[in-house]
């Protein structure tokens, strides 16, 4: 199996460029400005409903920014399917694996822990299960791989692979968080970064793995679409 992402399974520069500049807009303004919008309707979206529209106009920005990336990471899937299906049921064990004993390890530490964020997608499914569905299984692993190990993790690679894996998995875990940092204790914090750990180790392992980024984005729609389904 490969070790190396090749150049043609990486952004290039236009793309790279673009993607880091709408990432730092998905973060800072975007979901203020959706909710102001919002406010302003006269029958104001649920919550639901309002996320899903981030979704969408995420998924779309990751289109048409990552057109070529997706492009060559299609072709290279299918040029050699065998890596793809070796890197997307070993990562999915692995990660399952690292997440039984990391989620030992929290339960130990602090056993009355709760991830908020998995709380408020359950609440939202409650609402439109549907919506939920589509956009946790569908739209969130392409946008979220685009930018999470296309861009931050593979633009880290080529000078340090324990950076690209440091830096991606922290940055990963952190947004998963970052809106509910008020709602937990510092301890809280650190056993919901450790959660999501697991999860950014192996999705940047597999993209190496099977030289496309289809490789993390089948684990991450796979992970997800468990999760739902094991709540319902």
């Amino acid at each position: 199996m490969r070790k190396n992402i090749s150049a043609r399974s990486c952004p290039n520069s236009q793309e790279t460029v673009s993607g880091f500049c709408y990432l730092a807009f998905q973060l800072l303004l975007l979901p203020e400005l959706l909710t102001m919008l919002n406010a302003r309707l006269s029958s104001p979206l649920r919550e639901s409903e309002l996320n899903f529209v981030f979704y969408m106009i995420n998924f779309l920005a990751v289109l048409l920014i990552f057109r070529e990336f997706l492009s060559s990471g299609a072709q290279q899937a299918t040029r050699h399917p065998a890596y793809l299906c070796q890197a997307v049921i070993l990562g999915l064990a692995a990660y399952y694996a690292c997440r039984f004993a990391t989620e030992w390890v929290i339960r130990l530490l602090v056993p009355s822990f709760s991830n908020y964020n998995d709380a408020a997608i359950a609440a939202m499914g409650r609402e439109n299960r549907l919506l939920v569905i589509i956009g946790t299984v569908l739209l969130v692993p392409t946008v979220e791989e685009c930018f999470y190990r296309g861009l931050i993790f593979r633009n880290l690679y080529g000078k340090s692979r324990w950076a690209a894996y440091l830096v991606s998995m922290v940055a990963f875990a952190l947004i998963h968080i970052l809106g509910y940092v008020g709602q937990y204790t510092p301890l809280e914090i650190l056993m919901a970064v450790l959660q999501y750990l697991p999860a950014g180790l192996c999705l940047a392992w597999s993209y190496t793995k099977a030289d496309t980024i289809f490789a993390p984005i089948a684990i991450h729609a796979g992970v997800n679409f468990i999760t739902l389904t094991a709540r319902r």
